[in-house]
């Protein structure tokens, strides 16, 4: 008990972002849940698979998405703490005694979670379900906290799973260093994946091909396109194409985790390159945030996650209303949805996993905050002065927010284009809706906020306390 309590001092925000990402994740599980059911009782209209369709949706992201940001969260925090595992493997700590004694610090925060989750659950589903029904017109249902037990069971086992799975898949492998490597290896992890890695990794790239392909390669040309749109059968047609672009979408980032350590560094050293910025603070800032997603990486992953499913579900519509003005008579048009409703569907379908999405982001920079204040100590100490390192500390959280901000387009831009070629082979016309005022203003705001993190650390840090910084790392 003494040495698990150590750990969670010598690491408060590393634990504490797990905690955070483990809270919220459970909540919105729970929260959706539970409306499903308030829903299920409580309406009594013509509509029996109202509770379904309402959030069927938003269930199935909010699941995805909480188990990629809980096992990446949870990862990020354990490999954040190599150094101490490398060195209880030189003090003679087994495989099994520091599986255990991370999977007892990880339960810890689980029960915590979960109590903070009973709590929160109550009070966040009232408020998310008047999000979800607004998308319905003329629709009001009485929420009430019937089946809460049975909702806070399911949410909080798919965390505290997730959560434990994480944790054997990443303490398990470093324990079977030896010692001396596993020393080494906390300084500077390999950028290599293992072959398991690597089959899975290339499994669902080529998963994700096969979405993007095989769906507009049996669609057959129609002549006239307004009155396919009248056919009923059309509906599950087009619900298809939607349903494969965001498969892309998820099998693409799942690619992207599976293959982290290999393109993270690479992609962020090529987007900063090409920026002519003759600064030296940029070119140390470039090269700090290089080595430091080469080592965490995985901090960046649920932002990824949740700008790609936030900007695919948009350019996806919009690509699927773009054919549909252009390929369409005016009757069609007719039926198009107003961007109010696409904006009211838009916020009940993602507003839950948009926020697990966000906690995964927060919890990236609470992690990576210990590696960023070693970086600050070090330039201190050669003799950087107090604005230049506040400087780095800004861009640091710019780069990293970039960065994610380019890999979320890169992989909408690829489902939105599979549902655009699913589109052509209907209308014979290849058609792409990117919004880029929209993906102007998320740069903006998500590089905004990054910097505004790391830069507050960096305004709040005494570096004058610099070498005690340096001597905690070592002798952690």
């Amino acid at each position: 008990m003494k040495g698990i309590l150590s750990d969670l001092k010598a690491a408060p925000l590393v634990w504490g972002a797990v905690c955070m990402a483990l809270t919220i994740t459970q909540t919105c599980l729970c929260a959706i849940i539970t409306v499903r059911t308030a829903i299920e009782l409580g309406y009594h209209g013509s509509d029996d698979s109202l509770a379904t369709t309402a959030t069927g949706p938003a269930l199935v992201f909010s699941i995805i998405m909480a188990v990629f940001v809980t096992f990446w969260v949870v990862t990020a925090a354990l490999g954040q703490r190599r150094h101490q595992l490398a060195l209880l493997v030189l003090q003679g700590a087994t495989p099994a005694q520091l599986l255990l004694r991370n999977l007892v610090v990880v339960a810890a925060l689980f029960i915590v979670a979960t109590l903070l989750s009973c709590l929160l659950t109550p009070l966040l589903a009232p408020l998310l379900m008047k999000l979800i029904l607004a998308a319905f017109d003329n629709i009001s249902v009485p929420y009430t906290n019937a089946r809460l037990l049975s909702a806070l069971k399911v949410g909080t086992t798919t965390g505290g799973v997730t959560a434990l799975i994480a944790t054997v898949l990443t303490v398990r492998p470093l324990a079977k260093i030896r010692p001396i490597e596993a020393l080494r290896l906390s300084q500077v992890p390999p950028a290599r994946i293992g072959l398991v890695r690597a089959i899975f990794g290339s499994i669902v790239t080529i998963g994700a091909a096969c979405f993007a392909i095989l769906p507009g390669l049996k669609a057959q040309r129609v002549s006239d396109f307004s009155a396919y749109l009248s056919d009923p059968s059309s509906e599950g047609t087009l619900a298809g194409f939607i349903g494969f672009g965001f498969g892309v979408m998820f099998l693409l980032i799942f690619a992207l985790a599976a293959f982290a350590p290999l393109l993270l560094r690479w992609f962020t050293r090529l987007w900063t390159q090409l920026l002519p910025i003759p600064s030296a603070i940029w070119r140390l800032a470039r090269q700090q945030a290089v080595g430091r997603i080469q080592r965490q990486g995985m901090t960046i992953l649920p932002m990824t996650a949740g700008l790609a499913l936030m900007m695919s579900f948009a350019g996806i519509l919009s690509t699927m209303l773009l054919t549909m003005q252009t390929s369409a008579s005016g009757s069609s048009q007719a039926k198009s949805p107003s961007m109010a409703t696409i904006f009211s569907t838009m916020l009940a379908m993602l507003a839950p996993p948009l926020v697990i999405a966000l906690a995964g982001a927060l919890a990236g920079l609470m992690i990576s905050a210990r590696g960023r204040s070693l970086d600050l100590a070090l330039t201190y100490i050669s003799g950087g002065n107090i604005g230049q390192l506040r400087a780095l500390g800004s861009l640091d959280g710019a780069i990293m927010m970039t960065t994610s901000t380019l890999l979320a387009f890169v992989i909408t831009l690829a489902s939105t284009s599979s549902v655009a070629f699913s589109l052509s082979r209907l209308t014979g016309s290849f058609q792409v809706s990117i919004q880029w005022i929209a993906w102007l203003i998320v740069a903006l705001l998500v590089a905004l906020s990054g910097t505004i993190a790391t830069g507050l650390q960096a305004l709040t840090t005494h570096f004058s306390q610099s070498v005690n910084v340096l001597a905690q790392t070592i002798g952690e």
